[in-house]
């Protein structure tokens, strides 16, 4: 009989074990600029991209949920460093307005969407923009932060289904970003 309660203790243990919550990942950037929450280790890449002022290094960490389960589909941290000359936080806000919307229009554009939220946000001191898509005619919500922070530009993304929009998963990655640089 004591064995039979030690063979249950120890499958109820199992069982349980597998309804935990998940432990989210916290990630650093290579250089240590920022830091993040993912709910699973996400995948880091660097393209080098062609743009109207030449080749961009573009740095994408992404997560994918595929199989698992989670409100969302897709997390991701786009970031990429600009001429310092061309594009910098200390500019104007005319020439930070128009480098937000063309941020905002190409995304926009690859997703075949249409903003349907917009609003201006700060990350610290530094300006930026909360961008809602509706994309797959009407069936996805993509939500967008970007920041201009210096001559470094940050897209954080979150992608669900429409039903699933502003969802605590979602809140909890926006809300983990914090940048490790000194203004």
């Amino acid at each position: 009989m004591k064995g039979l309660k030690i063979c249950v203790g120890i499958l109820m243990v199992i069982l349980l074990s597998g309804f935990a919550p998940e432990t989210w990942v916290k990630i650093q950037s290579k250089d240590n600029k920022f830091s993040i929450e993912f709910p699973r280790k996400p995948e880091e890449s660097e393209r080098k991209i062609q743009t109207e002022i030449g080749e961009l290094n573009m740095n994408v960490v992404i997560h994918e949920v595929g199989k698992y389960k989670d409100e969302n589909s897709v997390y991701g941290v786009i970031y990429s460093d600009y001429p310092d000359s061309l594009v910098n936080s200390d500019f104007k806000d005319e020439y930070i307005d128009e480098f937000f919307e063309n941020a905002i229009k190409g995304t926009v554009s690859n997703l075949k969407g249409q903003i349907i939220e917009e609003k201006r946000v700060l990350l610290s001191s530094y300006p930026g923009r909360e961008v809602k898509i509706s994309f797959m005619e009407g069936q996805g919500i993509m939500k967008l932060h970007v920041y201009l922070v210096k001559n470094r530009a940050y897209i954080l993304e979150v992608g669900c289904e429409t039903k699933n929009d502003n969802n605590k998963s979602m809140d909890r990655f926006f809300s983990s970003f914090v940048l490790k640089e000194k203004k």
